[in-house]
């Protein structure tokens, strides 16, 4: 979160699906860390059912009784979820993949979604390794299957979509289903390059992310631009990733993405989210005459001079206001090296 804010991005959401044996508050644990740091934030209750004994993906011990999820998802709605204009915490639910979850758990979070007022998300068409698995266990394309369990729906994004026909974005923009475009992570992993060109002309909805720290190093939300624009130039054309299209779809993408009309852009009536960056410096010479789009083409560096949520300057001079960056990051190399070292990965 600390990352984001310090590249410029002002509201973020979450997909947290790992639950090991033991470990409660989770989402909670994140909750707080949000509003320390004052960035907008959208978690998702995340899950996985299915387990490897029942032919899922996930481990065993990383699995939870789909009673103990839809409780829980529940929960989080009832003591964090804000419906009101500017919120500065909304609940989403958030099965994982059809690989790690049961369809009885996709159709009772539809049923639950839809009586508490929440958007649902989940990761789909990542991999050809899931196109494959739906195919061979529900006869169905992980489009299809997602359709039949009540799932392609307003209230609905998506992450990666990378795998996909005409008739599907068709299907898709229809339904106005919400796309989160992850480029460097599926670069990183060798996914694949989403049509996103044919989804923006379609009339998709598509927002930018960063992923996690598993498939991407870096939560560089201007890099993150930089990348999509970039990368869909090779597929697509140069002409079809203009730079402001490539920031529209981190800014007016992303809040449509996830639902909200106050946020998104600087007009009257929306939020008071600012990201400001300083172009003076020798990496942007030249760049005067779009220094919109040196934003991306430019700046080696990505970090935000100010960044401003809801009103409240939480990144001044480019540094974080409200925590101590280098604690946090001695904090977490520590946690590293704790890891490996019970893992037997170091001595």
């Amino acid at each position: 979160m600390g990352e984001l804010l310090l590249t410029g991005c002002t509201t973020s959401t979450d997909h947290t699906y790992l639950y090991p044996r033991g470990l409660t508050g989770l989402v909670d644990a994140q909750i707080e860390a949000a509003r320390s740091l004052g960035i907008r934030f959208a978690p998702t209750r995340g899950s996985m059912s299915v387990g490897s004994s029942k032919g899922g993906l996930p481990p065993d011990d990383c699995t939870q009784d789909e009673d103990e999820i839809l409780r829980d998802g529940e929960r989080l709605i009832k003591e964090h979820h804000d419906k009101g204009p500017y919120a500065m915490i909304q609940i989403g639910l958030a099965p994982c993949a059809p690989f790690s979850v049961s369809q009885n758990l996709m159709k009772e979070t539809a049923a639950q979604a839809k009586k508490w007022g929440v958007r649902m998300h989940t990761h789909l068409c990542e991999t050809l390794d899931e196109e494959a698995y739906c195919l061979e266990k529900y006869g169905k394309r992980p489009i299809d299957f997602l359709e039949d369990l009540g799932w392609i729906d307003s209230n609905v994004w998506l992450a990666h979509m990378v795998h996909v026909d005409d008739d599907e974005i068709k299907r898709l923009a229809k339904a106005k289903v919400g796309i989160a475009h992850c480029p460097s992570s599926n670069l990183r992993l060798g996914s694949g390059v989403p049509p996103v060109r044919k989804y923006l002309d379609a009339g998709v909805a598509v927002g930018l992310a960063v992923d996690g720290s598993a498939s991407n190093d870096t939560s560089d939300m201007l890099g993150e631009a930089r990348q999509a624009m970039l990368v869909h130039r090779v597929k697509s054309g140069v002409a079809s990733m203009p730079a402001r299209e490539a920031l529209r779809m981190a800014t007016r993408g992303g809040a449509a993405v996830v639902g909200r009309d106050d946020i998104g852009m600087i007009a009257a009536g929306k939020a008071a989210d600012l990201a400001i960056f300083d172009v003076s410096g020798l990496d942007f010479a030249g760049s005067a005459g779009d220094p919109v789009a040196s934003l991306l083409f430019c700046g080696a560096a990505h970090r935000a001079k100010w960044t401003i949520v809801n009103g409240h300057v939480v990144v001044e001079d480019g540094k974080l206001v409200n925590i101590d960056e280098k604690r946090v990051a001695a904090q977490a190399n520590a946690a590293c090296l704790d890891l490996l070292k019970k893992a037997g990965a170091i001595a």
